[in-house]
């Protein structure tokens, strides 16, 4: 490499005498997504300007080396690379550093970078001249970006503090994520036996789209939702008494949720019920969920079993066919719920009830309730002892025998501005219409009739 004396030589010849540079350095704009990670180029864009002795710019073709130095004078020799026969035309000529000798991340891996030009205009790659090295400012630095470490990232947020990068999904405290794949789990069973919900710790189950084949119990302080009732199923054969969570696909506790799904129970034996609630409280809620007890064969088939307590039921589909003895909408036992657009339907067996109880003061309002093709075919049965007021507003309750059937116990059913189709039977207790009709939209008495 030549001095600083044969610079001055060089000159004096007149084949150079002054380099007026500058180093025009772009970097895109970086995008990324879940699906694809583009690598930043490895390349610089750099042009130049040369002119000779008397200020002339020159024309003709030159040799050009590039070096990066760690420091502005002396230093380490970090990457260098080497163009010949370059065109400059009147004083300029472009080119793209990298393009010889790649450049790497490596190179910038530090505070200090310096790039050197050494120029020979014979184009014999032997009598070059060295200009004063230009300190890179801060753009080139954008090639650490494709190999920046975890400890050089400041404000990192805290999801990806461990050093590692969930990427495809994301952890939420308290979220559990059931799948066929891709999931915490494969089923809702091992969810609910690997967490232990509480009043100050409650738990989101999530369940992607899917048929699920197995009998769940939804723990109290637990929501379990859905992808919707049209792609997230459970189903399952569970038979025994319909009075017990045994018979259930699935048993919903205190303080329990379920949302965004169909549940079925297909069982051909005995009794099977699809949803059953057991002392259930006013936190505990169904919400937008399709019940299904429709298996082909057995004694009683349930679309829901509520025992005791009470509940609030909201969008729900709930039907009941398929059984020789019982086909119930729903079976309410000693429950109070409150059943606001729901739709109950039964059919064929012994007995269809879309609403069968046993007890209890339900709430009805803005709901259809509907019972056909069976020996008795009944929209609302009570049975059961002691004392209990039912209500039905802005419904349609529609019966093949009869609307509403009081068998016996001592009830006090109130339907307002409702259909009543079927009429009313009152062999114990009391029916009250006010502003009814029928199905012709001809005006009910105040007995239903």
């Amino acid at each position: 490499m030549k001095t600083y004396q044969h610079q001055k030589l060089f000159v004096l010849l007149g084949l150079c005498a002054a380099l007026v540079l500058a180093a025009m350095i772009g970097a895109g704009r970086l995008r990324a997504s879940a699906l694809a990670l583009v690598s930043a180029p490895s390349l610089v864009n750099y042009q130049g300007h040369l002119r000779d002795s008397g200020g002339n710019p020159y024309t003709g073709q030159a040799a050009l080396k590039f070096t990066i130095y760690d420091a502005d004078t002396g230093g380490n020799n970090l990457w260098t690379e080497t163009y010949l026969s370059v065109p400059v035309n009147a004083g300029n000529f472009a080119l793209k550093l990298g393009s010889v000798t790649p450049l790497s991340a490596s190179v910038f891996d530090g505070t200090g970078r310096y790039l050197q030009l050494s120029v020979d205009l014979t184009n014999t790659d032997s009598n070059y001249t060295d200009f004063p090295r230009q300190q890179f400012t801060s753009v080139p630095y954008a090639f650490q970006a494709d190999s920046v470490s975890w400890s050089g990232i400041t404000d990192m947020p805290a999801g990806f503090a461990d050093g590692i990068d969930d990427t495809g999904s994301a952890n939420y405290e308290n979220v559990i994520i059931v799948a066929k794949s891709g999931g915490h789990y494969t089923t809702i069973t091992d969810a609910m036996n690997a967490i232990s919900p509480a009043s100050d710790n409650r738990y989101l189950v999530w369940v992607a789209p899917g048929l699920y084949e197995e009998q769940v119990t939804v723990k109290p302080y637990v929501h379990l939702k859905g992808a919707g009732m049209a792609v997230t199923q459970i189903s399952s054969k569970a038979s025994g008494s319909h009075t017990s969570s045994a018979a259930a696909t699935v048993a919903m506790q205190a303080d329990s949720q379920l949302s965004d799904v169909e549940v079925a129970n297909i069982s051909e034996a005995q009794d099977g019920v699809a949803i059953y609630i057991g002392s259930g409280n006013s936190n505990t809620r169904l919400f937008n969920v399709k019940a299904l007890a429709n298996g082909a064969g057995g004694d009683r088939h349930d679309g829901l079993f509520l025992n005791g307590g009470s509940a609030t039921l909201e969008h729900v589909y709930a039907q009941a066919s398929g059984a020789g003895v019982g086909n119930w909408g729903i079976f309410n036992s000693a429950s109070s719920p409150t059943l606001d657009s729901v739709t109950l339907m039964a059919s064929g067996g012994g007995s269809a009830n879309a609403l069968r109880l046993n007890g209890g003061s339900p709430i009805i309002e803005n709901s259809t309730l509907k019972a056909d093709q069976s020996a008795a075919a009944y929209g609302v049965e009570g049975t059961g002892a002691g004392a209990h007021t039912v209500r039905f507003d802005h419904s349609v309750i529609d019966g093949e025998d009869f609307g509403i059937r009081l068998s016996s116990g001592n009830y006090t059913v109130y339907v307002g501005a409702s259909l009543v189709q079927g009429g009313g039977n009152a062999f114990a207790g009391t029916i009250r219409c006010v502003a009814s009709y029928k199905a012709d939209y001809t005006a009910v008495n105040t007995t239903c009739n």
